[in-house]
């Protein structure tokens, strides 16, 4: 019995299509195809993977100590500042000499509607890799003009 899929394949190079024995992967001769992924249509969530790109590597480099979580005080909720600089302060007693070569590897954005988006990224310190997790926000500022806020975030 032929499936579907058995009836689309050509077979190449003389392999016998009556026989019931399956096509040898890969196929001799053809060279095989990749998937790759291909992005349709505009990406409204482009420009605010760039910014949340440089604020992961900002958050970064505050967790592995190489940047005042201070610095980081206007894009952060109360409480999320209030937790990083607790963990600042617990981790430079532990982590002292090992600072620098913090860098973002990877970040992904979710829009979950038009006004939050939860980000997660992956960063390499001293060759290891380790997640960091972001919950952005659409909030008004002391201006009262629309500006993303870091109202939630993990690490691990």
């Amino acid at each position: 019995m032929r499936s579907a899929t058995a009836l689309a394949v050509v077979v190449p190079f003389g392999i016998d299509p009556e026989s019931d024995l399956q096509i040898p992967l890969p196929i001799p001769g053809v060279k095989p195809v990749l998937p790759v992924p291909v992005e349709r249509g505009p990406r409204p969530e482009a420009p605010l993977r760039e910014r949340t790109s440089r604020f992961l590597q900002a958050v970064v480099e505050v967790l592995v100590g190489d940047r005042p979580a201070r610095q980081l005080a206007g894009w952060l909720a109360p409480d999320v500042y209030r937790a990083l600089e607790r963990r600042v302060t617990l981790g430079a007693r532990r982590a002292a000499g090992r600072r620098g070569n913090a860098r973002v590897v990877s970040v992904h954005v979710s829009m979950i509607s038009p006004t939050v988006a939860e980000v997660a990224g992956r960063f390499v310190h001293h060759r290891r890799s380790r997640a960091v997790a972001v919950r952005l926000e659409l909030l008004p500022d002391h201006r009262d003009q629309p500006a993303w806020r870091c109202t939630a975030l993990e690490w691990g």
